[in-house]
């Protein structure tokens, strides 16, 4: 053997091994091109399924808002709540601790934005529970009902076999929740802008839900900032009446001055934790589901799922061709 040659050239190379005198991609599309039929069927059958299921899937309008910030500076902004730099700088005192341990009205904003105690207020509208849960309400009787079908029986069955029961009326945590699977917030372009869009059947109801809850949010934020605001007050008046030495109350006074004017801008008839950038839009047409999207999709995964059916009975027949030789 000359220096240099390689015992086992096969093992080096990327050549596709050799079965029965042809390669393995050769094999594989003379497997197709015999099943043709099978592939055919299982593209059709993946289109048929598709338009079944859209047909069956009640199309839904979405919702958006876009929302950022609320602005201290600009002709349209609300101005800053917080004095900065007055009295004896008392409002840079107003928050300390850490850089990282401070919150932003607006990241409260998003965090409650449908949950909690937000959720809790928006379950107390009656039309609203009727809207987020149409399935669950008898119009003609006027009450709560168990959902029809075969799915909720069999939830319920479930249900009773370990002593529970499904739940009827709809409360905060239900609506919570309902929102949660309904609301989708997005970053716009790295930014402090935010995108909240919202799905539902009917196209005037989801714009509604979805400006009743960011005006939900807001105004909870906003009576919990005046909430703080009067106590803070209050504590310092009954402070001023109890204190005696000039200078104390001197410095008291600055704080009420520094509060009075927080619970001034917090009664402004303007956003208090986000501003509006977009208001609540939705096309004139659902967009949910999309058959542009779904359609092409449902046939590409009938003909993957033929193509590998395929391979698994050719894979069969030579396992078994294989023993039988033996």
């Amino acid at each position: 053997m000359p220096d240099g040659a390689l015992a086992q050239p096969d093992a080096m190379t990327l050549r596709l091994s050799a079965t029965g005198g042809e390669g393995d991609l050769r094999g594989l599309v003379r497997l197709l091109r015999q099943g043709w039929r099978w592939l055919l069927a299982g593209g059709i059958g993946g289109i048929a399924l598709a338009i079944c299921a859209l047909w069956l899937v009640t199309p839904a309008y979405t919702a958006a808002m876009v929302i950022g910030p609320t602005a201290r500076v600009g002709s349209a902004a609300m101005g800053a709540r917080v004095p900065m730099l007055s009295g004896r700088d008392s409002a840079a005192m107003a928050e300390p601790g850490a850089g990282d341990e401070s919150l932003s009205d607006f990241a409260r904003y998003l965090e409650l934005f449908g949950s909690g105690p937000v959720a809790e207020q928006l379950a107390s509208d009656s039309r609203l529970l009727q809207a987020l849960f149409p399935e669950r309400w008898d119009v003609e009787t006027q009450r709560w009902r168990p959902p029809s079908g075969m799915v909720p029986a069999v939830k319920r069955a479930l249900l009773a076999l370990v002593g529970r029961q499904d739940w009827l009326e709809p409360d905060g945590e239900r609506v919570a929740r309902a929102l949660r699977d309904r609301l989708v917030i997005d970053m716009l372009r790295s930014g402090p802008m935010r995108r909240i869009t919202l799905r539902h059947s009917d196209r005037a109801t989801a714009l509604d839900l979805l400006g009743r809850v960011a005006a939900a949010t807001d105004a909870h934020l906003r009576a919990e900032a005046a909430r703080r605001s009067a106590a803070q007050i209050a504590h310092i008046k009954d402070r001023l009446g109890a204190v005696t030495v000039a200078e104390h109350r001197q410095a008291l006074s600055d704080l009420l001055l520094d509060q009075e004017r927080v619970a001034m801008m917090i009664g402004v008839e303007l956003p208090f934790a986000a501003d509006t950038i977009q208001p609540p839009a939705a096309a004139a047409l659902p967009d949910w589901p999309n058959p542009a999207a779904v359609v092409p999709l449902a046939g590409m995964a009938g003909l993957i799922a033929a193509c590998f059916g395929l391979s698994v009975c050719h894979a069969l027949r030579e396992g078994h061709a294989g023993e039988a030789a033996r």
